[in-house]
């Protein structure tokens, strides 16, 4: 049998996979939840703290969000049940916007800030995917490196560990369209060609029971947002 070759460098502190990474080979199950933002504003499919008011609208059948000046975090929005093993697609646009994290969380996880386990980031020179659990999230981690930066170099290794980059430049008002797949312990996402992916430990969590995105910066819009189980 022919070994894969699969080379791991570094790029700008993260893990980066090339393009022999296998992608996933899944089936999509039933369809847990979908959102083509064509319904009104007092729509109350996304909980939305008031702190975030105004940052998430939907124009035109697209979701315009934004981070909100002051309000000392990114926008977030999320929606409530529990899943487990998923498929998540979406059209995304950058237009103004700098970053934006689609995360999936526990919020009964109290070894973790805020119920975080594990997520997908895109920012305009690429995206990543990221084991939160047992990386920067785990509180026993945060509270090691909270104003220590000699144990944050020290682990600084593991914690790269922990997350897989891939470069890509995004244009601003260009479509594109990303699939994050979670199959036990790995998580994958794809955009076009490239491919993220990363197996860790964290992303085997038990359950899940809430999902949505964190935006940083001006405008990124969102259209035909879906989520299905895998086929058993």
């Amino acid at each position: 049998m022919k070994k894969l070759l699969v080379v791991l460098f570094f790029v700008n502190g993260f893990i980066s996979v090339n393009a022999q990474t296998i992608p996933l080979k899944v089936e999509k199950g039933d369809l847990l939840f979908a959102d083509n933002f064509d319904k009104s504003e007092d729509d109350k499919t996304w909980t939305v703290h008031e702190k975030f008011t105004g940052a998430f609208s939907k124009v035109n059948g697209v979701w315009v969000t934004k981070e909100i000046a002051g309000a000392g975090h990114g926008s977030t929005a999320r929606v409530h049940f529990d899943y487990k093993d998923v498929i998540i697609e979406f059209d995304f646009q950058f237009k103004g916007g700098t970053r934006f994290n689609i995360v999936m969380d526990d919020s009964d996880c109290k070894s973790v800030w805020a119920g975080h386990i594990c997520r997908a980031s895109f920012s305009k020179g690429g995206f990543m995917v990221q084991d939160d659990k047992t990386g920067t999230m785990d509180l026993n981690i945060r509270n090691q490196i909270k104003d220590n930066p000699k144990r944050k170099k020290e682990l600084k290794a593991f914690l790269d560990a922990k997350k897989s980059f891939v470069k890509m430049k995004f244009e601003e008002g260009n479509w594109y369209h990303a699939v994050i797949t979670k199959q036990g312990t790995v998580l994958e996402c794809k955009v076009g060609d490239k491919i993220a992916q990363l197996k860790s430990e964290g992303i085997g969590h038990a359950k899940l029971n809430k999902f949505g995105p964190t935006i940083t910066g001006a405008d990124i819009l969102f259209d035909n947002l879906s989520m299905w189980a895998l086929k058993k």
